[in-house]
């Protein structure tokens, strides 16, 4: 197998069987053959150790072999290894971890501690990791800093998770509401237009959780916005209308829903059939399963 198929794989596989995929990982080194494919298989390591498992001791094990290949003395893959291993040491109760870093990669460490906590079921102290790194962003990082991704992706992973939380509980909501702000405050800074539109309906989506379906309606019209204002693709267009529908239905508005409803199926028609196994929740919400 392939360094790029065994990546692919173990992602697709590792949150249904989480302890198989981390075996895989500690057993296939040798599939690492350049400097390059480093920093891939270090956030795999780092996301199926940490976050699923919260084998902290046991990542930062796998890290430090991979840092004993003769790989290194590439700038990306030294990066990626400091900020894994700092972020697997803060977790496991480590903080001193963070002050050896350099601020860049220090706020990148605490944007992946903060979805890795909150995975955990350490949610307080996964937001207090996200306010810190965002906190520090604002008065360290350059403008196109690649700090500020790694906080973009923190926001919407967190995000979505309490999306997905059932009985979420108040505080919990305004955790989520807060990360997904700042998965789209991020993105407007470090990202394209694509990922800004997905950062507004992540914010959308967060918003109708938190049954505020006037909010929710303004930021899937942003999502929207974008979309045609750069021709996007028919998929993301599905996903913007779809989510407009629903903030429309939430909000009493029988028209609009029909109406983005509508446009979401006239885009759905087009989809590949790769696409279209991406839709299959929204297009049960829209009542056309």
């Amino acid at each position: 197998m392939s360094f790029d198929a065994f990546i692919q794989s173990a992602w697709r596989a590792h949150a249904d069987d989480t302890a198989a995929v981390a075996t895989q990982l500690s057993e296939s080194l040798a599939l690492l053959q350049t400097a390059e494919q480093v920093p891939a298989y270090v956030r795999l390591v780092v996301h199926v150790y940490g976050e699923h498992l919260g084998q902290w001791a046991a990542g930062s094990a796998l890290l430090a072999q991979i840092e004993a290949l003769p790989l290194l003395g590439h700038g990306l893959a030294e990066q990626a290894l400091r900020r894994g291993q700092a972020s697997l040491a803060f977790c496991a109760g480590n903080e001193s971890a963070l002050q050896v870093l350099n601020a860049a990669d220090r706020v990148a460490a605490l944007a992946t501690s903060a979805t890795a906590l909150a995975g955990r079921e350490r949610l307080g102290e996964g937001m207090a990791a996200l306010r810190a790194a965002c906190a520090e962003a604002e008065q360290v990082l350059a403008a196109h800093d690649d700090a500020w991704r790694a906080l973009a992706v923190a926001g919407n992973n967190l995000a979505l998770q309490l999306e997905q939380t059932a009985g979420r509980t108040p505080e919990q909501t305004a955790a989520m509401l807060a990360a997904a702000e700042t998965g789209l405050a991020c993105w407007c800074r470090a990202g394209t237009w694509l990922e800004e539109e997905r950062a507004e309906y992540r914010l959308a989506r967060s918003l109708l959780q938190a049954e505020l379906p006037e909010a929710a309606s303004q930021h899937a019209q942003r999502c929207l916005d974008i979309c045609l204002a750069h021709a996007a693709p028919y998929f993301e267009q599905f996903f913007a209308n779809a989510v407009l529908a629903l903030a429309a239905r939430a909000a009493g508005d029988a028209a609009a829903f029909s109406a983005h409803r509508a446009q979401a199926l006239a885009c759905h028609a087009q989809l590949s059939a790769d696409d279209l196994r991406w839709c299959v929740a929204e297009l049960a919400e829209l009542g056309q399963a």
